[in-house]
């Protein structure tokens, strides 16, 4: 396997993805039939991109010739041809919660590590159930590391309760699939292999990649082990490591400038555990700061990120944006542009003299009451020619307008709350933007994300410092990857308690 495998590290913003889709494109105008490739990885969005570029650069390609082009447990779900009713998930997790009585979200989706990552009692269990097996590990030693608040003898029950019930059922989960895979006599005949974010692996999904492998001609394995951070979620980032063949470092980030970059070097250090890579930064300088207070930092221009070890560390920088009327997403929530937020601005637009589309005026028409705010049989806008634009005095004349005044008079659904917010974004101008400016997350929510500026939380959970003392090498690269998502400017927000990430 060694001569035909390419392993290929890409350190933060040095075009890991974009090295590997060139590499696919160099194979197929080496005549590499489509069929003969698989292109996998975790995210059905790594799928989309991989799939767009190749129908764009060759369109004699269709998407369905890129059939192997999947995520692992998709390519698992499609060879061993499962139906969907055969899948644990959905329905048949309620199903099952009600037998063993813990409440569940059936939140297990085929996407990303497809670990359950609900937060009732039993997507807990199933979460441990799951990690054993995709790690290969011991049931009851992943129960102690995780320090689940509940007794061992209930995981037993559960996870023997869960195994009969599947058996019963003739159900398989995500897990499932991938051993089953790996068991297939017949299995797709591919000639190259391409694998994206190599870090995040399970054991067992390695177990599928080595299956897939066993008759390819050339394959190419791209990660980055110092960006390594779920390996709470079972990712083996040792058998990345220890995979043998040629090692190609790339050597240019795109991303970080000169500061930015040699901190994240002096944190990559820290990590025991990893390759050694030589590479550069951009050649402007960048900035870091060390702030005291969220307060300090004016995020009225620009895009921002936010981040910190877990949720609950968010909250006051949540409330800090609002108090601002700055445009903003929290975690996996896309706080863009609802129709309460389309209705102001077209509404401020107007009464400035300026004109609006016919999806601008169906939003506004949304949240104006029958009768007051327009003329009975004009809300649905059904009779009103879609394809040009709308000014205040046409509206009244030919489009049934009532309304006048403020959008806080005019607008119907609005709680005080949103009025407060919806005002502060007016007085900010993000009122205007379709999107977020600022994104606050968590580390492990927002991997793969960048912006301009970033603000780090260094505080972290007591589990967190605690098991930074014991093993520092998991929480090393959680900051690691967090300081490298900064394109310009890193501000380092000290700590407010003892158990804290040093990052300076």
């Amino acid at each position: 396997m060694e001569n035909k495998t390419l392993k290929i590290f890409g350190p933060p913003g040095t075009g890991k993805t974009t090295t590997l889709l060139n590499c696919l494109e160099q194979e197929l105008k080496n005549g590499i039939p489509p069929l003969k490739i698989a292109f996998v990885s975790f995210t059905r969005r790594a799928m989309r991109e991989a799939k767009e570029r190749v129908t764009k650069k060759f369109p004699q390609i269709m998407e369905d010739d890129l059939e192997y082009f999947r995520t692992i447990h998709s390519l698992c779900f499609r060879t061993l041809g499962i139906n969907n009713g055969q899948v644990f998930k959905g329905e048949r997790i309620k199903e099952f919660s009600q037998i063993v009585r813990v409440e569940m979200s059936g939140a297990s989706e085929e996407e990303d590590n497809a670990l359950s990552l609900g937060n009732k009692r039993g997507d807990m269990l199933l979460f441990c159930d799951e990690m054993s097996r995709s790690s290969e590990r011991d049931l009851k030693s992943v129960w102690q590391e995780l320090e689940c608040d509940y007794a061992w003898h209930e995981q037993a029950y559960f996870s023997d309760a869960l195994k009969n019930f599947k058996k019963q059922k003739n159900l398989v989960d995500f897990t499932d699939m991938l051993e089953v895979f790996t068991q297939q006599e017949f299995i797709p005949q591919v000639d190259i292999i391409f694998v994206d974010e190599a870090q995040d692996l399970t054991r067992k999904q390695w177990r599928v990649i080595n299956k897939l492998s066993e008759k390819c001609k050339r394959r190419y394995i791209a990660g980055d082990d110092d960006q390594a951070i779920y390996k709470w979620a079972g990712a083996d980032v040792t058998s990345f490591l220890e995979l043998e063949g040629k090692v190609k470092v790339l050597p240019y980030s795109y991303r970080l400038p000169k500061k930015i970059h040699a901190l994240a070097l002096k944190l990559s250090e820290r990590i025991k555990e990893r390759q050694y890579k030589e590479w550069k930064g951009k050649e402007e300088e960048g900035k870091i700061s060390n702030i005291s207070s969220i307060e300090e930092v004016d995020m009225s221009k620009g895009n921002w990120l936010i981040l910190a070890r877990s949720a609950y560390q968010l909250n006051r920088s949540e409330e800090y944006c609002k108090s601002n009327g700055w445009f903003y997403e929290k975690g996996r929530y896309e706080f863009r542009a609802n129709k309460f937020v389309i209705a102001i601005r077209s509404w401020i637009r107007l009464n400035q003299g300026e004109s609006i589309d016919f999806f601008e005026l169906r939003k506004l028409y949304s949240c104006l009451r029958t009768g007051i705010g327009v003329k009975r049989g004009f809300k649905n806008l059904k009779k009103i020619e879609r394809d040009i634009n709308f000014n205040l005095s046409y509206l009244r004349e030919n489009v049934g307008l009532l309304a006048g005044g403020t959008w806080k008079e005019i607008l119907s659904g609005l709680d005080p709350e949103d009025i407060l917010f919806y005002e502060s974004l007016e007085k900010s101008g993000d009122i205007f933007h379709d999107e977020a400016r600022i994104k606050i997350s968590t580390i492990h929510g927002i991997k793969g994300g960048q912006a301009e500026s970033v603000v780090l939380i260094t505080d972290i959970p007591y589990k967190s410092w605690k098991k930074l003392n014991e093993n520092p090498d998991d929480e090393h690269r959680v900051f690691y990857t967090a300081i490298t998502r900064a394109e310009k400017n890193l501000y380092i927000l000290n700590p407010e308690t003892i158990y804290n990430y040093n990052v300076n």
